[in-house]
């Protein structure tokens, strides 16, 4: 089982999934629709496990696609020829360094949700979530949030470079880029040609190894947190379900 497929396992996800299941028992909604039709008006307490729910899954599925990132790093179509071996390794190692930073944004927008604090998703930060009165009076969650945060803070100016200046800049990295590069038409000697892509293959090999052990502990310790937050999140989800019921 993948690092974040456990979260599902987690005693908040299934408390919010039995609880939408009782909540909308009386509401009949095609399950492929992404949004609840306009004219079933919601109570309180629907609309607040809706919302939960909502972000809950959101977050789950974000971290999930963490996982399948480094998969993907291997899965290459040889066939291929309109993308080179490299430039698929680059975009997709940038795609899980972008990713990463964002599991913070998701969980503050359940926090949000969770504490039923009804903050517009578009004006949803760090700032704003820590600072509120509420969030400061549970300690323990507002302990797990700033060290999510401060976790994935190493990775947010790769993030920032990576979306608003530059791409990835990596020696190993850029060396694979060259390698991949060439297509032997100005080399002659067979045996040459079979060497240089021998050592190629070793190069990457070697890279993907390395790469894929470095996003696997990242994974493994940012599931620990987020397992840790949905654990501490439970107890005052039960008090806002009262409260709304």
């Amino acid at each position: 089982m993948s690092n974040f497929s456990k979260l599902d396992e987690n005693d908040f996800l299934i408390s919010v999934f039995k609880d939408g299941e009782l909540a909308f028992s009386d509401i009949n909604v095609e399950r492929l629709a992404i949004e609840i039709p306009e004219d079933v008006e919601l109570t309180e307490f629907q609309y607040y496990i809706q919302k939960v729910g909502f972000y809950l899954v959101n977050t789950i599925s974000w971290c999930k696609q963490l996982d399948l990132a480094i998969e993907l790093l291997s899965n290459f179509d040889y066939s291929r020829k309109e993308t080179t071996r490299a430039e698929h390794l680059i975009y997709n190692i940038e795609n899980y360094l972008i990713r990463i930073k964002s599991v913070h944004d998701r969980v503050l927008q359940l926090v949000n949700a969770v504490f039923h604090l009804c903050i517009n998703e578009a004006n949803v930060n760090h700032g704003v979530i820590v600072s509120n009165y509420k969030v400061q009076h549970r300690p323990e969650i507002l302990k797990v949030i700033k060290a999510v945060s401060k976790y994935l803070s190493e990775h947010e100016q790769i993030r920032h470079t990576l979306i608003h200046r530059h791409s990835l800049l990596d020696k190993d990295l850029k060396k694979i880029e060259l390698f991949y590069m060439s297509n032997f038409e100005h080399i002659d000697d067979e045996a040459q040609v079979k060497a240089y892509k021998y050592v190629r293959t070793e190069h990457l090999k070697r890279f993907l190894t390395d790469k894929k052990s470095e996003f696997r502990q990242i994974n493994s310790e940012l599931y620990k947190l987020v397992d840790i937050l949905f654990i501490e999140l439970k107890p005052e989800y039960d008090r806002q379900k009262k409260i709304v019921s």
